[in-house]
């Protein structure tokens, strides 16, 4: 028996949030689909009865017979009601006068015995003492039904709900509702109405979580052992069935669900689900906790489990809690034990006591299926136990998760140290140590990778998510044992365990405080949050780095301090209506959400930033913003506090007053704050930057604190139209340009910078001017202005000379005005939602650098810091080009990359470039991989990047073998700074920032790790505070999740002169030409060790950095970088992948703004973003050549005529200057000039795709995905994966020989004869038959057949895998593919 060791996406519960359109069980009439429809209410009606109101509601149905269609009639959450209509019937429905809006209802997806201690909670102290656990609080959970019997829910020593307790109990026998669960109500409509019990198993758990009673010896395979108990465990609960295993969560039941609780009198609201970012009135959740908070009910929300990108939230409505997801400092702890000695700790939850500590032997499987079903096939196939290795998504991020087997989870960098060892020896060993509960964790709480990120996408001026709370690995009661004891526990993990957390300790604080509104305890709960973990250091998140803002919000709940807040910022209904006008809201809109009629303009907008919220989140442009905010005490009647700012970089701020002081309880005073932006060059590379504003009681230094997130805004440039004045014939060029500028904001007119670009006065009456965002608006509402839209304007994007796009084009330009999109820049759509800036304006850089990559016009004097000057041009220069864009700042989303593919398809493009990617997934789960199938079926050529996850094996993205997957590679270029030491050795690095007045003196040399702090020696931020680094040159070290810019500047906060930057050992020989903020280099990891040596060996160590330009010429170019992802393929082994290596690193190309104030702006980067436009730009080049090829005859010819050496004729050398294998290289470096004439290509045709899809054992199912029409395997002869006719091999090889078979066309001339040359791989035989071929005619196809022999084991040595090549020769022609075996 082995163990073995996979790569584990640990499974969460959530469900895809995707629009219904699937019926309710029982419902047979195919074409009714379920509408939300929200009507109008006549000006002073009052329905007193239910009756009234459902009466007058079938008064719109199309005829009385549908009155039984009526599946909900809102009462609070919404004016109107859930119906079952066809699409022609809400279309009628939709025209009538008082109908606001009827659209389909959508799907929402779902996303302890120790917390309560490690919360601070405890009998007969503190907030459960003041609160009577709860006492006397409603809290309904809105869930998947519950499992009454739980002894977590009985009802032992409760009193009876209180009176004004309407609601009623759908269970039936005695005694399944009690004085703990008062309620139960199932809201999924059915032909059989089915009592509220959970056959989807979630709110069993969630409910206990936030109220469950005390229970003794609760555990789950005897671990966690202890007594169990929610947060509030004398509070009661009503539970909301909403959700089943048929129909998930419907929209239509849980508007129902929070409209019947608010009327039974529920005081607080627990819903772990969600929908992801939507307006708010479209947002089921938000517009009924609107309606909750309307009545003094308090909401809490998961933040959804779409961590670790920015902007994943879901619940984004500043009157709902918005709860992340954190770890406790307790652990199921599983070791791994490898034959080195080397020990790595994870987690498992079924530890056997008996299992084997002798070394067994340890496989490497790989795999990218769910965790539990990767041991169950472990466990089938006889495997004694399994390592399961999370991806790199996870970070340090573990799971107690009970397997079929023995087993433990470990993080991502133990499961690459497991496979590092593996492949050292050829008899790997290992075994796993179970040490059980563990407690006292030091880094908890932590985030957890899964837990969503902001900013929020709806409201970016209010910070998101609110706080965080226990999610990791939660202990409560469940509805199935899992280990046959009785009563059932589970431990389970997401957002959907720390929103409940934070519903109890809101029922708390509502029972210790019921005058407070919700508004109140949301503050109370924000303002006391702790921001340190148990071992007194910031908390820090799955990577182990310092977590920001966007990941915790306010911080970690701290529930005893949340109960004397001493002030807080309050929050009445109303006050949100100001903030939703300032949204951009419509009168419409925000009536759907306040349930009454509203006229923006009538109310005093105010901007997001402004509402009276527990935290400021700031879009900074580059003026002065001012707000205000308004303080309630809750403390004691006399009491002065003083503030105390931690300020965001690059940032000033000023409050007023800074000192107030409070007389009398309830007592209100506001204050006012300036946030003041300094010089851009102080912000480095950050995009955002944050702080806090604390009030400090003077008397006992209790403190109020509320966090700051700052998003920088730079300024854009707007196209102004204007209406002229009626003499505008007689304005002068002066007169125009004063007139202009006359109608600027004053914060536009009072800098020192000239904002006004151009005047233009014959082609439009208008200009182009620099403006904030905010300054825009202000200018659009001036009388005298049309219009102010954004613009491109990059030279590399010039249409001069070009012709008008083809006739078939049909896409458009969301830009406007004159001559914005061009005969260049054909089209540009932005599918990413954001309501400051809808345009398809690049905030980020990549995609106008990937742009130019692939086709920018030639642009002469390019440079950046007069490094790598020259003419500037993309691979295909007249080629069009088409934008869509998918990212910002914080990601790419699933659904943006999918419609932008499809929309691109419609629109007749000829090659899609795509340069992002998700981690290794099944082709059918995989959106590029789906949308690039489509395209190919189109003819469409797709080329997408390999990804940044190098030099590890299995870290490819993107690996179809529809795609054309690409590595990166150097070019012979390098900015060379060299690093000079006072002995007398140089060590060359690179630089981009070359300054002409360093200093060549030698100064003092110093590293930064030499105190013996981990961060201090990757300079990280705040490191070298306490590290003497004052006018001394500083030894740095790549790594630590510390960006290389940001080292520098820590380096320069902390008074350093300059930086060496050495790389890490995985990077070795692979340094980066970076825009540093200082005078610096960086190295290699060989020089950095020969640096750290001279420093050692000397009391006084020196060195200087001489910066010697740009030098052309490196015969070692093409080098495959450190980062370029490598192969085998996860989710086809059976296909070589990367395809192919072009240049990746220290790129030229447009950049949107200028980093040396040079226009136009240039910048130099790195990384498979960069090589994959170049192999686009060649694609469009070969697509305009060969038109009648297809995307696989293009992929064939791009792979066969790869070169495989480097300009000094040696092969091509990876990061460590040994030549690179197959995994890193693919086919080779292309060479554009003779893929233009590749004589052979391996053609496939889309439908070729089908029997290899089946040979994957894909269902019909998903390849019916893939392919967008039915398809049945068992019709079709699937083929082994290495059986497609690709232009490679890749070969899973055991003890027995395999045959396959390729197919070549001639695209070169008729008669003609080919003889083939065979590489045969180490320890493997070959044949080729036949082993010549003449064609005789154009595009004449003719197959040969391979054969692949395993020879004896032995002459493997402790090779996992070989390489090789079958080349076909002709007089003219040289067609080469790549052979990879992988032993088994």
């Amino acid at each position: 028996m082995e163990l073995a060791l996979l790569l584990a996406l640990t499974l969460m519960l959530s469900v895809s949030p995707t629009t219904s359109v699937a019926e309710e069980h029982g419902n047979n009439n195919n074409n009714l689909l379920t509408y939300i429809v929200h009507v109008k209410k006549p000006e002073g009606a009052v329905f007193l009865q239910s009756q009234e109101l459902h009466d007058w509601y079938h008064s719109f149905l199309p005829t009385p017979s549908h009155k039984e269609r009526v599946l909900f009639s809102y009462r609070n959450v919404a004016s109107g009601f859930a119906v079952k209509l066809t699409p022609e019937e809400a279309k009628a429905l939709q025209d009538k006068e008082e109908i606001v809006s009827a659209r389909p209802e959508r799907t929402l997806s779902l996303h302890t015995t120790h917390t309560p201690s490690f919360l601070g909670l405890r009998q007969g102290v503190g907030l459960w003492n003041s609160s009577n656990l709860g006492k006397g609080v409603i809290i309904g959970v809105i869930d998947t039904g519950i499992y009454p019997f739980h002894p977590s829910f009985n009802d032992e020593g409760m009193p009876p709900p209180p009176a004004k307790w309407k609601g009623h109990c759908e269970f039936t026998g005695e005694r399944t509702c009690n004085n703990k669960l008062i309620g139960a109500r199932n809201l999924l409509k059915s032909a059989n109405e089915e009592p509220p019990f959970e056959n989807f198993f979630h709110g069993t758990h969630t409910a206990a979580e936030a109220a469950g009673r005390f229970v003794a010896n609760a555990s789950v395979f005897g671990n966690a052992l202890g007594t169990a108990a929610g947060m509030a465990p004398d509070a009661h609960v009503a539970m909301y069935k909403v959700c089943n295993d048929k129909v998930g969560c419907t929209e239509s039941a849980i508007l129902a669900a929070m409209d019947i609780a608010i009327d039974d009198g529920v005081d607080v609201l627990s819903l772990s689900l969600g929908l992801g970012s939507l307006p708010f009135s479209e947002d089921p959740i938000a517009i009924g906790a609107f309606a909750a908070v309307q009545n003094g009910v308090f909401v809490s929300c998961s933040a959804a489990n779409a961590g670790p990108d920015y902007s994943t939230l879901s619940n984004e409505a500043p009157w709902i809690l918005t709860v992340g997801a954190s770890t406790i400092d307790r652990k199921i702890v599983a070791s791994a034990v490898l034959g080195n000695g080397l020990e790595f700790e994870g987690e498992s939850l079924n530890q056997p006591k008996d299992f084997s500590q002798s070394l067994l032997p340890l496989v490497y499987a790989g795999g990218n299926i769910p965790s539990v079903s990767k041991a169950e096939e472990v466990f089938n196939a006889g495997g004694a136990a399994i390592i399961l290795a999370n991806p790199q998504s996870f970070g340090f991020s573990t799971f107690a998760t009970a397997y079929v087997l023995p087993a433990v989870e470990v993080s991502y960098t133990a499961g690459l140290a497991i496979k590092a060892y593996i492949n050292s020896t050829y008899s790997p060993t290992a075994t796993i140590k179970f040490k059980g509960t563990v407690i006292g964790d030091p880094l908890a709480p932590a985030v957890v990778f899964f837990s969503s990120r902001g900013p929020s996408q709806e409201s970016p001026g209010i910070l998101k998510p609110d706080i965080i709370g226990p999610g990791v690995n939660i202990l409560a009661a469940w509805a199935l044992s899992v280990d046959n004891k009785i009563p059932a526990y589970n431990i389970v993990s997401g957002t959907s365990m720390s929103c409940p957390h934070l519903s109890g300790i809101a029922a708390l604080l509502k029972s210790a405080h019921p005058d407070w509104s919700p508004a109140a305890i949301k503050s109370a709960i924000m303002t006391t949050a702790y921001t340190v973990n148990l071992g007194g250091q910031p908390i820090l998140d799955q990577r182990l780095q310092i977590a920001d803002i966007f990941a915790t919000g306010a911080g970690h709940v701290n529930p005893n301090k949340a109960n004397d807040p001493g002030l807080v910022y309050d929050i009445q209904p109303d006050d949100y209506i100001p903030y939703l006008c300032g949204l951009g809201y419509g009168d419409r809109e925000i009536g759907i959400l306040v349930q009454r009629r509203v006229r923006c303009s009538d109310v005093h907008a105010i901007p997001e930033a402004q509402l009276n919220y527990p935290s400021f989140s700031i879009l900074l442009g580059s003026t002065s913003q001012y707000y205000t905010r308004t303080l309630t005490n809750v403390g004691p009647a006399e009491s002065t506090y003083v503030v105390d700012l931690d300020v965001p970089l690059a940032l000033g701020m000023s409050v007023n007053p800074s000192q107030i002081t409070f007389t009398e309880v309830n007592q209100k005073v506001t204050f006012s704050v300036e946030f003041i932006p300094q010089i851009k060059e102080n912000r480095g590379n950050n995009s955002f930057a944050q702080g806090s504003l604390t009030w400090v009681r003077v008397s006992d230094k209790h403190a109020v604190r509320i966090p700051i997130s700052v998003i920088f805004n730079n300024l854009l440039t707007y196209i102004v139209r204007v209406k002229k004045p009626q003499d505008d014939d007689a304005l002068q060029s002066k007169d125009l340009q004063s007139w202009y500028r006359s109608l600027l904001p004053a914060s536009a007119k009072t800098e020192n910078q000239q904002r006004i670009t151009f005047s233009y006065r014959n082609v439009v009456d208008g200009f182009a001017v620099k403006l904030t965002p905010e300054e825009a608006k202000a200018l659009q509402e001036k009388e005298e202005v049309v219009s102010a839209r954004i613009t491109p304007d990059h030279p590399s994007f010039s249409d001069e000379g070009m012709p008008f796009p083809p006739a078939k084009w049909n896409g458009h330009c969301e830009f406007s005005g004159r001559k914005i999109c061009n005969n260049k820049l054909i089209g540009a759509r932005n599918f990413v939602k954001n309501p400051n800036l809808t345009l398809p304006l690049d905030d980020v850089g990549h995609g106008t650098h990937t742009a130019s990559t692939a086709a920018g016009r030639s642009v002469q004097g390019a440079n950046v810091y007069g490094n790598a000057k020259g003419t500037a041009v993309g691979m295909a220069p007249d080629a069009h080009l088409a934008i869509y864009k998918v990212c910002n700042l914080f990601g790419c989303s699933e659904g943006a990359i999918l419609a932008a593919m499809d929309t691109a398809i419609d629109d007749g493009v000829d090659v899609l470039s795509l340069s992002l990617g998700g981690p290794s997934a099944p082709f059918f789960d995989d959106p590029i991989a789906l949308g690039a199938f489509s395209a190919i079926q189109k003819g469409i050529f797709v080329s997408c990047s390999a990804a940044n996850g190098g030099p590890g094996y299995y870290t490819l993205s993107n690996e179809a073998p529809w795609i054309l997957t690409v590595g990166a590679s150097t070019i012979d270029r390098r900015i060379v700074a060299t690093a000079k030491l006072g002995n007398g050795e140089v060590f060359n690095g690179e630089s981009v920032y070359q300054p002409n007045n360093f200093t060549s003196t030698l100064l003092p040399l110093v590293y930064a790790g030499a105190n013996g702090n981990e961060s201090s020696k990757f300079c990280a931020l705040g490191s070298l505070e306490n590290v003497d680094v004052k006018g001394k040159v500083v030894l740095c070290e790549v790594g630590g999740f510390v960006r290389r810019i940001d080292k520098g500047q820590e380096v320069k906060n902390a008074g350093g002169a300059a930086m060496i930057l050495m790389n890490s050992q995985i990077e070795e020989f692979n340094p980066t030409a970076d825009v540093h903020v200082l005078p610096a280099t960086h190295v290699s990891y060989v020089a950095g060790l020969g640096i750290k040596y001279y420093i050692n060996s000397t009391s006084t160590p020196t060195a200087t950095i001489l910066f010697r330009g740009t030098v052309i010429g490196n015969p070692l170019a093409p080098a495959v970088t450190s980062f370029s992802s490598r192969g085998p393929s996860f989710a086809s082994p059976g296909i070589l992948k990367p395809d192919i290596i072009g240049p990746g690193q220290n790129i030229l190309a447009a950049w949107p703004v200028s980093l040396d104030n040079n226009v136009p702006p240039f910048n130099l980067i790195s990384g498979t973003s960069m090589s994959c436009p170049h192999l686009s730009g060649i694609a469009a080049l070969l697509k305009n050549s060969h038109p009648d090829w297809s995307p696989a005859a293009i992929k064939s010819a791009i792979m066969t005529t790869a070169n495989t050496v480097n300009l000094g004729g040696k092969p091509i050398l990876d990061q460590r200057l040994l030549t690179a294998d197959i995994f890193a290289t693919g086919a080779g470096h292309v060479n554009p000039l003779k893929a233009n004439d590749p004589g052979l290509v391996y053609d496939i045709q889309p439908n070729d795709y089908i029997p290899y899809l089946c040979g994957l054992n894909y269902t019909d199912k998903e390849v019916g995905l893939i392919l967008n029409q039915k398809v049945k395997c068992s019709e079709v002869k699937s083929i082994k994966q290495a059986q497609l006719n690709y232009p490679s091999f890749s070969i899973l090889l055991g003890s027995t020989s395999l045959f396959y078979t390729r197919t070549l066309t001639n695209v070169g001339p008729a008669n003609i004869t080919y003889s083939v040359e065979v590489n045969a791989p180490l320890a493997v035989g070959m044949s080729i038959s036949p082993s010549h071929i003449t064609f005789t005619e154009v595009k004449q196809k003719v197959t040969y057949a391979v054969g692949f022999y395993p020879e004896d084991k032995k002459n493997r040595g402790n090779n996992s895998f070989a390489q090789g090549s079958i080349r076909w020769v002709s007089s003219n022609y040289s067609v080469s593919i790549p052979i990879a075996v992988i032993f088994k």
